[in-house]
């Protein structure tokens, strides 16, 4: 074999090497945003479906500095909404990255962590609710961003 045919070679598996390399961190980052991004979209999408709950039985909203307020009605005997008489106050609101719910003025309860923006507004019973989600592998952080508009099923046009 002569130096020829070796420089040939060592060059042909440089090159092949330095493609799989380049192939295989490729994969590696791809694997990065996509093991980050599953939980950013569960976090962002159980956190809207709590909130959700929380406040879909309610009658009025406020929104203040970034709180939202929702008033939801007594309850009668027969299991019936009595519009005409106000029983809980929920309260929602983002600290730091974890989104609490407050009933009345008891302690607050942490309904997700991982949450980095909440946005609320309401308007004639519709509540809209905009939270953000995000989770990080590596040093990739991923954040998913989820809107849903929840009905306050107990509203009365006054």
């Amino acid at each position: 074999m002569t130096l020829v045919e070796v420089m040939t070679a060592l060059g042909i598996i440089a090159m092949l090497t330095s493609a799989l390399m380049s192939l295989f961190i490729s994969a590696l980052w791809g694997w990065d945003r996509g093991s980050a991004k599953g939980p950013a979209d569960t976090t962002a999408s159980i956190a809207l479906q709590k909130v959700a709950r929380a406040i879909d039985d309610g009658m009025s909203a406020t929104v203040s500095s970034g709180q939202l307020t929702v008033q939801l009605p007594a309850v009668n005997n027969q299991g019936d909404y009595d519009r005409t008489t106000n029983r809980n106050t929920v309260k929602i609101y983002l600290s730091g990255t974890t989104l609490y719910q407050q009933i009345n003025s008891s302690t607050a309860t942490v309904l997700s962590k991982n949450i980095t923006a909440a946005t609320f507004s309401y308007s004639l019973g519709t509540v809209t609710v905009t939270l953000t989600g995000q989770y990080q592998t590596g040093e990739r952080a991923m954040t998913t961003q989820l809107s849903q508009v929840v009905l306050l099923r107990n509203y009365t046009v006054s």
